[in-house]
């Protein structure tokens, strides 16, 4: 089975996560490449866990 959510409070959560992470980064004096590379990768994660969660929010109504 796969590890994709299935709600939108799994959803909402994984993204609070991954926020507070990026903060958590961006914190920090200076990033190293592969700090910079994470910080990246949150970032696109978190736009397709807010594509993810519109379109539940779309279903659910």
């Amino acid at each position: 089975m796969s590890d994709d959510p299935r709600s939108l409070d799994e959803l909402r959560a994984q993204h609070l996560e991954l926020k507070e992470r990026l903060q958590a980064l961006e914190k920090l004096r200076s990033l190293s490449p592969e700090e910079q590379f994470e910080a990246r990768v949150i970032k696109k994660r978190k736009l397709a866990l807010k594509d993810a969660m519109r379109t539940l929010e779309a279903q659910e109504s």
